[in-house]
């Protein structure tokens, strides 16, 4: 078999990719060209918002890459490209100028693919475009820009709207505070020792039913015995040991150290090695340290320097 037919075909073939890239950057022509300025408006100045499309010829089947425009104007200082779009299938540019004088727009580089990948770069050129000064002729010392755009602030309706509100909000609040104020109940008068202990022990003093109730009931008899003493006598009942209460308590209380330590050693039993009374003890248990709140409560209205025989003051009987 002769080769030179296999060889010709092998050449058709190896040069048929390299016909698409035959192309130069001379076969394109984009440029830029601002949009017409309607008339009686005022000139451009610098820093001045305008529009410009970009417009693309060349052969068919190779497409602009948009984001090369975009990039090359947003490296030259003397260009500010605001924003873009697309309409009618071109790209258009909002774009700001910060030099006076009849220009031409930076010449750069855009970049064109052929949807197989490849890309060519093609300069992008533009038609003249005259920019005004914002300075008075002659005058030399300042510098001729402006901000590019107005910073776009909120309505004056919708500053109204959020004040109203946040009136209403607090208005609100505040009501909504001042009748919790008044539904919010008085607070009680603090109950004097002697009245509170009394009414904890008479709360006690039924029978519980099983020997877990006759240890909590045991057990708080003796608190409220201690509290009344820390409260109504200002000793250190809560923490100590009951052998160290009654070696502390003031002199006029040494006649019922008998008394509190019939009642206290009882309930310790309860209180700390959980030991249930046997049934029916607790209300004896109570009845014992009431008679001995009793005499305790006596003792302490009475006059510091009172024997034992003298006559009681009278006292009110609490409520």
């Amino acid at each position: 078999m002769s080769r030179a037919p296999l060889f010709a075909l092998l050449a058709l073939l190896a040069a048929a990719p390299l016909r698409g890239q035959d192309e130069t950057p001379s076969d394109f022509e984009i440029r830029v060209v601002p949009d017409p300025r309607s008339p009686g408006s005022a000139p451009l100045t610098v820093g001045d918002p305008f529009w410009v499309t970009v417009r693309t010829s060349g052969p068919a089947g190779h497409y602009l890459l948009p984001q090369s425009i975009l990039d090359g104007f947003g490296a030259r200082p003397e260009v500010a490209v605001l924003r873009s779009e697309r309409r009618d299938g071109q790209l258009r540019l909002e774009m700001a100028l910060f030099r006076p004088g009849d220009l031409v727009l930076p010449e750069i580089e855009s970049r064109v693919t052929n949807g197989m990948g490849d890309t060519l770069g093609v300069p992008v050129v533009s038609d003249t475009i005259r920019v005004a000064s914002v300075l008075t002729p002659g005058d030399t010392l300042l510098a001729d820009i402006k901000p590019i755009w107005r910073t776009p602030g909120l309505p004056w309706w919708l500053w109204l709207v959020a004040a109203a509100l946040l009136v209403a909000i607090l208005a609100l609040w505040w009501r909504r505070r001042r009748r919790r104020r008044r539904e919010r109940p008085a607070p009680l008068p603090a109950l004097d020792p002697y009245e509170l202990a009394r009414r904890r022990i008479e709360a006690l003093a039924a029978e519980p039913v099983d020997p877990a109730g006759r240890v909590t009931a045991a057990a708080g008899i003796g608190d409220a015995l201690r509290d009344y003493l820390a409260d109504g006598w200002d000793v250190t009942a809560r923490e100590r040991t009951t052998l160290e209460l009654l070696s502390s308590l003031p002199e006029r209380l040494r006649v019922e150290r008998t008394g509190l330590l019939g009642v206290l050693s009882a309930v310790d039993l309860a209180k700390f090695a959980r030991l249930a009374p046997d049934p029916g003890e607790v209300p004896g248990m109570a009845g014992r340290a009431l008679a001995t709140l009793e005499r305790l409560e006596d003792l302490r209205h009475r006059p510091a320097g009172a024997a034992d025989g003298e006559p009681e003051p009278v006292r009110e009987a609490a409520s």
